[in-house]
């Protein structure tokens, strides 16, 4: 078998020679990423590069490909599915995720950012007169701080700020799921931003479910912080770099855009609406650990050669 990572970057060494047992591993440098693919079998894939349709025509005699991922928009689902090739992914590795902490650490960070204003502290290098009073922020003691979607991120992060004296509650549109540490849960996402001083979006991302934080939705947060360190497909992207430029919000935190992976995105734009404001953008970071992506390869690795022996 061929198999290709198109990746290379700090990849598990440990999983590259696992993978060795089962053909020949070669690694995207300066190929062209259509001619890379033709001969493969299986691919590794990160979110550097969109897999779909146009990609995967290149690629006729291809089987598996990898993703260390929960989230899988950078890949085309339905077309692997109408070509019988499978998707090997993190999706419902609720077992060995548990102790994958990059992105609920991540999320922690972005909202203490917020709070304390890191990002204009920062920046600001012309405060020759040390004039903190420019950048007085709040504490996450007795701050509300509200969850849409309460998976797995959402429930380690409620855990680190209820131990920080938060008050935490949540909305998920699974009504099936319940409090792990006295956190209120809401009946409906308007009532929990209403409720929220910060409102942090950890849902999944389901094509079928579509946008959840809509304009109305954000026309709630006036004078809120909003993180997102889930996926930006979940909000209406232009109206929240719109509310940006106006200033609407106390502080916003993203680590994603939607369409990352398209040179046509809108990554320019949030980046001039968010100038001289109290916004944090990070380049979907959130999972990006040596150590959470040694392991996550390192697993994904082990249940490819699961699949492949039976």
């Amino acid at each position: 078998m061929n198999i290709g990572i198109l990746e290379s970057d700090n990849f598990s060494e440990f999983a590259k020679n696992q993978l060795k047992q089962f053909g020949a591993v070669s690694e995207l440098n300066d190929q062209d990423l259509k001619e890379f693919v033709f001969d493969k079998h299986i691919l590794f894939a990160r979110l550097k590069y969109f897999i779909g349709e146009d990609l995967l025509k290149s690629a006729p005699n291809l089987l598996y490909i990898c993703s260390p991922t929960t989230g899988l928009n950078h890949i085309d689902s339905e077309y692997c599915l109408s070509k019988n090739i499978n998707i090997i992914s993190l999706k419902g590795e609720i077992d060995f995720l548990k102790n994958i902490r990059a992105t609920p650490e991540h999320t922690l960070g972005l909202i203490i950012g917020l709070y304390r204003n890191y990002s204009l502290a920062f920046q600001n290098t012309n405060n020759v007169n040390w004039n903190r009073e420019l950048y007085r922020g709040n504490e996450i003691n007795g701050s509300k701080i509200g969850f849409v979607g309460f998976g797995r991120v959402a429930k380690i992060v409620s855990l680190y700020l209820k131990t920080m004296g938060a008050e935490v509650a949540f909305f998920d549109i699974n009504n099936s799921i319940s409090p792990e540490n006295n956190e209120m849960k809401c009946n409906d996402i308007k009532e929990l931003v209403s409720w929220s001083e910060c409102v942090v979006l950890t849902a999944s991302y389901m094509p079928e479910n579509g946008v959840i934080i809509n304009d109305e939705i954000f026309d709630l947060m006036k004078d809120k912080y909003f993180v997102n360190t889930a996926r930006a497909e979940l909000t209406q992207e232009n109206y929240l770099i719109q509310k940006i430029e106006e200033n609407y919000f106390k502080g916003v935190a993203i680590d994603v855009i939607q369409n990352e992976q398209n040179e046509k995105n809108k990554m320019l734009n949030l980046i001039e609406a968010a100038r001289n404001k109290n916004v944090i953008i990070t380049p979907h970071i959130g999972g990006a650990t040596f150590d959470s992506m040694k392991k996550t390869e390192d697993f994904i690795a082990s249940k490819l050669i699961k699949y492949l022996n039976d």
